[in-house]
């Protein structure tokens, strides 16, 4: 089980070979969340790993967008990768885009899965709320069922993905959801000067809507619905999702 060398430590797993992509999860779900990315390991490099303070990762002693963002740097630099595709699902998307608007230079694409640039919605707004509260109540448990029913339909998958939630440190969790929150991107979107694709469930519908400001601000862009979907989906929707990530990667020539 490979951690990071240098503190806090992080949890990571690494299969395949090729052109790197790290998926980054929302909070508390870790790196079970893209174990069906995994299939895409005969293609390219995956990369899926625990955020600080989730699952099987230290916590640390801070928790803000400019520390997750240097923590997808020290998953590269341990691994001596010097380009990747950044991969970021849910509150994931807001790391992913802050660090290829840091790191224009180590970042071959990007792709948010169920992606926004700021919380604003207000749908979006109360379910960082209601974490923040959760987490607050240390209801670890609670939201780990929650999450763990949500995202899989195969029970095992649930279980084992249970099992790694409640290891998540609370007080971590609720500071996560807080750095999300606060996260505002919408002003530095020019800055994104690698190709972006965005996956969105076609039913994610008060998602739908961020789009459009992706398309004014940002100039290499591709936009998927994934028919029936809501926002699981790369963990309901895999075959679908993963397709679509690997026809993106061969039409931009990043395999």
């Amino acid at each position: 089980m490979p951690f990071t060398e240098d503190n806090p430590s992080l949890y990571y797993e690494i299969e395949g070979t090729g052109t790197a992509v790290l998926f980054i999860p929302p909070p508390a779900v870790g790196h079970l969340t893209f174990r069906y990315q995994k299939k895409l390991k005969d293609v390219c490099r995956i990369i899926t790993f625990d955020i600080r303070g989730d699952c099987r990762s230290e916590k640390g002693k801070e928790m803000n967008m400019d520390v997750l963002v240097h923590d997808v740097r020290r998953l590269l630099d341990a691994n001596k990768i010097e380009k990747a595709i950044i991969c970021g699902y849910s509150n994931g998307g807001c790391i992913a885009q802050a660090f290829a608007s840091l790191y224009p230079e180590r970042t071959l694409g990007l792709i948010l899965i169920g992606g926004y640039y700021e919380v604003s919605s207000f749908l979006l707004r109360k379910e960082y709320q209601i974490g923040i509260w959760i987490a607050r109540q240390k209801w670890l448990k609670f939201l780990a069922l929650a999450l763990s029913k949500n995202h899989f339909r195969s029970k095992d998958a649930a279980n084992e993905i249970y099992k790694e939630i409640i290891k998540t440190n609370p007080q971590s969790l609720a500071s996560q959801y807080s750095a999300g929150l606060d996260y505002i991107n919408k002003h530095n979107l020019e800055r994104i000067n690698v190709p972006l694709l965005l996956i969105y469930g076609q039913r994610d519908y008060y998602i739908h809507d961020y789009q459009n400001l992706y398309k004014e601000k940002v100039r290499d862009i591709e936009i998927a619905y994934i028919a029936k979907s809501k926002h699981q989906v790369p963990t309901k929707h895999y075959n679908e999702c993963n397709a679509v990530i690997v026809s993106w990667m061969i039409k931009k020539s990043l395999l």
